[in-house]
C-alpha cells in the first residue's frame, strides 16, 4: 500500500529519532511526532495499535527489557557506562535510563544534574552530544514556553519546584532546551528568558 504524503512527512520526522527503523521506547518519540502519529491513524481509520502501525511504516517494534527502577540499580547500570562516574552523552547512549533518570530527577524536584550528583555522579555539559533535537524545541516554541511561564508566574519569579508541579512537560521542555544549549541549569536558562529564579531550599540565586 503507497504512503500518502502525511505519511512520508511523519517517516521522515520519526526517522531523525530513531535508528534502522528499529523502535524500542516509545519515550524517544518527541510528544509533537507522536500526536502527528495518532491524528494521521485517525484520520486513516487505521484499526490496529500503534506497534502495527509503526510496522505498518516499516519499522520494528524491539522492545526494551526492564529497567531498574530503584537508586541501587539505578547506580549499577550508570556504573557500567560511566565508571569514571563522569556521565557523558546519556541521552544517546542509553536512552532509556537517560528518560528513567529524567523521572526520578522530577520525582525528588531538581534537575538531572542535581540528581545524578546526589548518586554521586557528575553531569557533563556538551551541546555536541544532542545532534537531533526536535524542531519543536527551537525557534517560535521558545515564546510559547515563556507565554506558558508568565501565566504560571505572573509576577515573574519562578520557584523551581512549583514549576515542576505546576507543569513537568513545560519543565521537561525548556531542560531540553537548556541541554542543547549547553547551559549548565535551568535556572540559567529561565533567567535567559527573563524571569528570576527561586528554590525553596536555597533561595534565590545570585547573577
Amino acid at each position: 500500500m503507497k504512503y500518502s504524503k502525511e505519511e512520508l512527512d511523519l517517516i521522515n520526522d520519526i526517522d531523525q529519532h530513531v535508528k534502522n527503523k528499529k523502535i524500542s521506547y516509545y519515550k524517544a518519540i518527541p510528544q509533537e511526532v507522536y500526536q502527528k502519529i495518532k491524528a494521521i491513524m485517525k484520520a486513516r481509520n487505521f484499526s490496529g495499535s500503534l506497534q502495527e502501525y509503526f510496522e505498518f511504516l516499516g519499522y520494528t517494534f524491539i522492545p526494551s527489557p526492564k529497567y531498574p527502577k530503584n537508586t541501587i540499580d539505578i547506580i549499577a547500570l550508570l556504573m557500567q557506562h560511566f565508571p569514571s562516574r563522569y556521565v557523558i552523552n546519556l541521552e544517546n547512549i542509553d536512552r532509556n535510563l537517560y528518560y528513567i533518570v529524567q523521572d526520578k530527577a522530577l520525582e525528588n524536584k531538581v534537575d538531572i544534574p542535581e540528581y545524578l550528583n546526589k548518586l554521586g555522579f557528575s553531569f557533563v555539559f556538551n551541546s555536541n552530544i544532542y545532534p537531533h533535537p526536535p524542531t519543536y524545541y527551537v525557534g517560535t516554541s521558545e515564546k510559547e514556553y515563556i507565554d506558558r511561564l508568565n501565566k504560571l508566574f505572573p509576577e515573574g519569579t519562578i520557584i523551581i519546584e512549583e514549576l515542576i508541579e505546576k507543569d513537568s512537560w513545560l519543565f521537561k521542555s525548556i531542560n531540553y532546551i537548556r541541554q542543547i544549549r549547553s547551559i549548565q541549569t535551568i535556572d540559567e536558562q529561565l533567567e535567559f528568558f527573563g524571569f528570576k529564579v527561586f528554590r525553596r531550599w536555597k533561595g534565590y540565586r545570585e547573577t
